[in-house]
């Protein structure tokens, strides 16, 4: 399986002259180009295809804008796909504009995957004329947006609200498409402010509540995210993170705001971090962010970035029944009018309650506040307060998974990595390994608190520790320092707003002299 991407392309669509300039030196061998019959391009072997694709659209469908259509046939044809597959997915796609635009855009395509199979004769480096019967037939095709969706709406989430940031916002689209449904509450709300405030609403009332955003809305949030702490009242937060500062590069990629996640809002108290590598991850990570968040009575944060929101893979079908739901601690003590919902207990977790529950009070509050929620200054109290912070962090640590490590336990370099990383690191790895090189990779999901039992075992038989992460000052290595002591060798950092590939990270580990 392929788990990241590459730096060679095996087809190009080229709608201008500039756009096969800047791009064919990146062709594999068997490649081929597909450009518009118009273009004046002489210099091209000949397994490259200049295609009508302005003309049939304009003369099968009636519109231009149908060129696209026009280049997918092409597509279509020089990979032998069967064009069925696509016919059905153009009438899904299209469904919803009428039947006129959805013949329009199958016609289009026919005609050029018919053109296409008759005049072209290079050869493409891939044949998927078996797909229909292939392994892929029953997988799923999932981005990591709609992998954390589809998870959150199997833990049973029942309000969403998001002030729509890229790139996040699919990931909140594909709830509110679906929200009437399965009776989920989502709101579009006039800022990032009000969505965490009414996510934390939503929960105080017994509802799993999550908001989404990227770095510039969470910037917003941080001090919602002291008051889900200080009320002990949990929410699920989404970054998808994009390269900041400000705007900074928008639909673009990072991991920059580790830090920032992990320290927002003013006081000390527990949250978990949570970046899953892939889709697949994505889907049982959401599940797990809503029980731990129940669980503990914290904030909880899943860290994406713009890779892991719109990567798409092929995954297994999932298993939804197999999800287990954990609210943790609830008062089921009945009718109670002495309620505490803070009450003082050995793990610092209150059995709790909801509005509507009969005969009981239940106050809470941003404020420091009595086992009863109701606000106090008194310095003992405010002392047991912060201690049932505390309290939680060894049950949360022991909930949470160590990293995994691929490779041989005793092996002279590590890798070391977080997130959407893994992909291009663990490719790099094989390849490194191919070559000779002894060599392991220990990759996190669950990123804070830090587990560090696992992470000292295997760094400490390590002759040379390489962190590999997709912001400028390696945040993550940083980390590691601060809870182990564990110095990293070397450093290789990505900024540019693009993904890593294995072979950028394999030629980045030589050049830093690893061997």
């Amino acid at each position: 399986p392929i788990h990241a991407p590459v730096d060679s392309i095996d087809v190009i669509v080229a709608l201008s002259r500039d756009a096969i300039v800047g791009v064919r030196d990146k062709l594999v061998e068997e490649g081929v180009i597909i450009f518009d019959d118009a273009i004046e391009f002489d210099d091209l072997d000949a397994c490259h295809y200049p295609a009508p694709l302005e003309k049939i659209a304009k003369e099968v469908g009636g519109n231009i804008r149908m060129m696209n259509a026009a280049a997918l046939g092409a597509i279509l044809s020089v990979i032998k796909f069967p064009f069925k597959l696509a016919e059905d997915v153009l009438n899904e796609i299209f469904g919803g504009k009428g039947e006129k635009v959805v013949a329009g855009n199958v016609a289009v395509a026919k005609s050029l995957y018919d053109l296409t199979t008759e005049k072209f004769t290079g050869t493409c480096s891939y044949n998927l004329d078996t797909l229909e019967t292939g392994p892929c037939k029953a997988k799923l095709l999932l981005t990591g947006n709609r992998a954390l969706a589809l998870g959150a709406i199997a833990a049973n989430v029942k309000w969403v609200s998001s002030y729509p940031m890229s790139p996040s916002t699919s990931l909140f689209m594909d709830i509110v498409s679906n929200s009437r449904n399965l009776n989920i509450g989502t709101l579009q709300t006039e800022d990032e402010i009000a969505s965490i405030c009414m996510a934390i609403g939503a929960s105080y009332g017994g509802a799993r509540s999550m908001v989404t955003t990227s770095g510039g809305g969470f910037a917003l949030m941080t001090e919602a995210v002291g008051l889900s702490a200080m009320a002990e009242t949990p929410v699920v937060i989404y970054n998808a993170q994009r390269p900041g500062p400000s705007t900074g590069l928008p639909t673009r990629t990072e991991q920059a705001d580790l830090f920032f996640m992990a320290f927002a809002s003013q006081g000390e108290f527990p949250r978990i971090l949570l970046a899953p590598k892939d889709p697949l991850e994505g889907f049982d990570v959401a599940t797990r962010a809503f029980n731990l968040a129940d669980k503990f009575q914290i904030p909880v944060m899943i860290l994406g970035d713009q890779y892991f929101a719109d990567s798409v893979m092929n995954v297994p079908r999932i298993n939804v029944s197999g999800v287990k739901i954990d609210r943790g601690k609830l008062d089921k003590t009945g009718p109670n009018p002495d309620y505490k919902r803070y009450l003082l207990t050995a793990d610092g977790i209150s059995p709790r309650a909801f509005p509507g529950d009969e005969r009981k009070s239940i106050v809470a509050s941003g404020n420091v506040h009595r086992e009863d929620g109701h606000i106090t200054e008194d310095t003992d109290m405010r002392n047991k307060m912060v201690a049932k912070f505390m309290n939680k962090l060894p049950a949360i640590m022991e909930s949470l998974n160590p990293p995994d490590l691929y490779g041989d336990e005793k092996a002279e370099v590590t890798l070391l990595t977080w997130g959407s990383t893994w992909g291009a690191a663990n490719e790099a790895m094989q390849i490194l390994k191919d070559a000779g090189v002894s060599i392991n990779h220990l990759h996190f999901c669950d990123i804070y608190p830090l587990r560090t039992d696992k992470l000292r075992k295997v760094l400490s038989k390590s002759n040379q520790i390489i962190s590999i992460e997709q912001n400028v000052t390696s945040q993550f290595a940083q980390l590691v320092k601060m809870a182990t002591g564990i110095s990293v060798h070397h450093h290789i950092n990505k900024y540019d707003g693009r993904p890593m590939t294995a072979r950028w990270i394999v030629d980045e580990i030589k050049e830093a002299g690893v061997k």
